[in-house]
């Protein structure tokens, strides 16, 4: 893998008042597969949606060789700007240091991966906050997480000074 290696944060740029590029791009792929969600449950096993996560798929040209990454065709958050993922690591694959200009979420649902020499198993997770450094490894049998990106909160604007009229 080249040593140049980025992650894309590009999915979570905002690209209008109340919509990120992430939440455009699963829109676009559920109208693509003409998939409608409004007020129904979905899941992973409707049908048409596996056509939707093919969709989603990121190319292997984008990831660390080992890496299969999907983004999922939801959004969170009151601005539909929490992202979900799901990732799937090939044994002992490693993905090297690297930051996020958002805060990441991860969950691991199948084998262990290890970050910052910790060792994470089914169930266990991890918070990365915005612009810190971290690299992950696959177990020896490999590893599938399930991963949110989000933006934290603003902080607060500071008080105005008061004037006396």
């Amino acid at each position: 893998m080249s040593p140049e290696w980025r992650p894309d944060d590009s999915l979570s740029k905002r690209v209008g008042r109340r919509e990120i590029e992430g939440t455009r791009r699963f829109k676009a792929a559920l109208a693509a597969g003409r998939v409608s969600v409004a007020g129904r449950i979905i899941t992973s096993r409707d049908k048409k949606i596996s056509d939707v996560q093919k969709k989603l798929k990121r190319p292997a040209t984008d990831l660390p060789k080992g890496v299969q990454h999907w983004q999922m065709p939801v959004a969170l958050g009151g601005q539909e700007d929490v992202l979900c993922f799901m990732s799937r690591m090939k044994p002992r694959t490693q993905v090297p240091e690297h930051a996020h200009k958002v805060s990441v979420f991860r969950v691991v649902i199948q084998g262990t991966l290890k970050s910052n020499g910790v060792t994470l198993g089914p169930g266990d997770w991890m918070l990365v906050p915005p612009g810190r450094p971290y690299s992950v490894q696959a177990g020896p049998t490999g590893c599938v997480t399930y991963y949110a990106h989000f933006s934290p909160p603003a902080p607060p604007a500071p008080p105005r000074p008061k004037t006396n009229r």
